[in-house]
């Protein structure tokens, strides 16, 4: 690299934009470095970062029926309805700051329920507060993964974008498991005067720096510029948004699909509940085992994942995810005793659908719809927002077996729309 070169990109370093021309290289590095340490310690912090297992494991704990402890899943999926309306509030020139803001926030909501579960309060107050975070951290993710997504669309290639999600996915998951087992010795009385409620407050306050580290590092991405549109009405923007997505077939299918994936991952949490009828031991003796498992397979899968998306195109990914889905459905149903928390291995394979169904939806927008796209799609997680409380409702009424049927029954839909879309999707850019 010239001295000119060198000038010319730090000039870029110092005001997150790119500047006029092609994506370069160190551009693509760049931004690649900052979402690859970004999730690792997002992943680190997986036990309070991705609700469900442990935030289940914590309400029973305090008393919670089965649909109450599956509340905060429920509360963080119904936040992702958040990012549809900053795609019509938030000018281009923002969104890099939309991913701050976001973990900003997420750092304060962490700080709040360790703050409640470290002082006296009663167990009603806990679990309210717990859900609200679970909401909170639902406002605050779904902004900051559309904004992710959206500073690598204008900052770097697709194919430097697939190179991203190779790596980010299959190092970052070690980094859960390194947590989750830390998790899991914590709770299992790892520290002697860590007891509860205090080893749950532990948890959540190790998320609170990972967090503010993230908003300080989410400031060096290196965006090109991009056209602001004329400001609309709300109604006037959602409705024409969802025309454009809708009236597009591949959109269309891969929405669809996705949100019966979602439907299917949120018995993640009730699969966790599920291990005092399996083997006879208490959720919290397990929830740092069983993250453990579903993020060790995680590293695996990403891997593996990234590889078809490179050889096969960006559909090959989403049928492997929900293949994995059904697969883990018709396990817990048919595997008794402790082989059933293979379970959880095979679902964090089907979580990445997370990253590869967005994934496609990116490959296929151009970079002035691309957030708005990925706002109309993250509206499928707050769609099945009530599929948490569904899979506990199920299983107070009909047992756990109903839960994984249904679970297993999507699946199957998901994957036979997700084979009528194109193997490989054309590039708008």
């Amino acid at each position: 690299m010239t001295a000119s070169d060198k000038s010319t990109l730090a000039s870029k370093l110092d005001t997150g934009s790119g500047g006029e021309g092609v994506i370069t290289p160190a551009m693509d590095r760049r931004n690649r470095a900052v979402f690859f340490w970004s999730n690792l310690l997002i992943y680190f912090a997986a036990p309070v970062t991705y609700v469900g297992v442990v935030q289940a494991g914590l309400c029973d704990q305090l008393g919670a029926s089965a649909t109450v402890a599956n509340l905060p899943n429920s509360a963080f999926l119904m936040g992702y309805l958040s990012p549809i309306i900053l795609s019509w509030l938030v000018p281009k020139t923002l969104e890099r700051s939309v991913v701050v803001v976001s973990y900003s926030v997420m750092a304060v909501s962490l700080a709040f329920v360790t703050v409640t579960l470290a002082l006296p309060f009663g167990s009603t107050t806990r679990i309210v507060a717990v859900i609200g975070q679970g909401l909170v951290m639902g406002l605050c993710n779904s902004a900051a993964n559309v904004y992710q997504f959206q500073c690598l669309k204008r900052g770097s290639t697709q194919e430097g974008i697939v190179q991203t999600f190779k790596i980010t996915f299959a190092l970052g998951p070690i980094a859960a498991v390194a947590g989750s087992l830390f998790a899991q010795w914590v709770l299992n009385g790892g520290i002697a005067w860590l007891e509860y409620p205090y080893d749950f407050a532990a948890l959540y306050g190790i998320g609170v720096p990972c967090m503010g580290v993230i908003a300080l590092l989410s400031r060096g991405y290196i965006l090109q510029p991009a056209p602001e549109e004329p400001p609309v009405a709300f109604a006037s923007y959602f409705r024409e948004s969802l025309r454009d997505y809708f009236t597009t077939a591949v959109l269309a299918v891969s929405a669809c699909a996705y949100i019966l994936l979602t439907f299917g991952m949120e018995a993640i949490s009730n699969l966790s509940l599920y291990t005092r009828e399996a083997v006879g031991r208490d959720p919290k003796e397990l929830s740092g085992i069983v993250m453990a498992l579903r993020f060790g397979f995680k590293c695996v899968a990403g891997y593996l994942l990234g590889l078809l998306a490179q050889t096969y195109g960006v559909r090959a990914p989403m049928i492997g995810v929900l293949v994995s889905l059904l697969l883990a459905m018709v396990w817990i149903w048919i595997v008794p005793g402790y082989p059933f928390l293979f379970t959880f291995a095979l679902l964090g394979a089907a979580e990445l659908g997370g990253i590869y169904f967005p994934g496609y939806v990116l490959a296929v927008s151009p970079p002035e719809t691309s957030a708005r796209n990925l706002s109309l799609l993250t509206l499928a997680s707050g769609t099945a927002s009530l599929s948490p409380a569904l899979h506990g409702a199920l299983t107070d009424h009909f047992g756990f077996s109903a839960s994984f049927g249904f679970g297993g029954f999507v699946a199957v839909v998901a994957l036979l729309l997700t084979l009528a879309l194109p193997p490989r999707a054309v590039n708008k850019n």
